[in-house]
């Protein structure tokens, strides 16, 4: 499960996308979330420190550098405890996305999420992983194969992650794709501008 300091990064950098920077204070943050006043402070600590973020008296809590925090936070998330289960799918990726995203609960992240959040058409590289967050049961509904071309990629969801819709933010979709494993992983990180994951796009979903 997401830490929360992942979900506190996480919703600051959800909210720079979207031209949010500022907010009231730490603790009008914690209160936003349902979070701890101590735990939002403690997360904050990092961002406070290197300058992304500023926390005053008289003008709130400011991100003030968007992408050092979205740095921290790829260095950050860990991914991997987050994998619940992986499936081996006789599909092509496109196919295998548009199928587990017409099942009911299903967020769906990574690769084709970024691309939804920047250019809206992959001009990156050919990938075979399709991360979903989700309830492990997903994978009955798509046509399993030991050897299939596509691997889908199901993660536990934290209960925060459904507030920002059919697709994980596109900082968290970044974040998750920086901790894969692979070169179209690897590639993806040093084409997709950081600026273009906080800066915001209107997402382009399937048709």
């Amino acid at each position: 499960m997401a830490s929360k300091t992942e979900i506190i990064w996480r919703h600051l950098l959800a909210g720079t996308a979207e031209g949010r920077r500022r907010y009231a204070s730490a603790t009008a943050l914690a209160r936003e979330l349902d979070l701890p006043v101590s735990t939002t402070h403690q997360a904050l600590e990092r961002p406070v420190e290197i300058g992304a973020v500023t926390i005053d008296a008289v003008a709130g809590l400011r991100v003030l550098d968007p992408v050092r925090l979205l740095t921290l936070y790829c260095a950050h998330r860990r991914l991997e405890r987050d994998v619940v289960v992986r499936a081996r799918v006789d599909a092509p990726v496109e196919e295998a996305e548009r199928l587990v995203s017409k099942e009911p609960g299903v967020i769906l992240g990574g690769f084709a999420a970024l691309i939804a959040h920047t250019t809206g058409v992959n001009r990156v590289a050919d990938y075979n992983t399709v991360l979903v967050y989700a309830d492990a049961a997903v994978v009955e509904a798509l046509p399993l194969a030991p050897d299939g071309p596509c691997e889908v990629v199901v993660a536990r969801p934290d209960q925060w992650l459904k507030n920002y819709g059919a697709l994980t933010p596109a900082a968290q979709a970044y974040a998750d794709i920086f901790n894969l494993r692979g070169w179209q992983a690897a590639r993806f990180i040093d084409e997709i501008d950081p600026r273009d994951v906080v800066d915001g796009h209107e997402p382009v979903l399937f048709d």
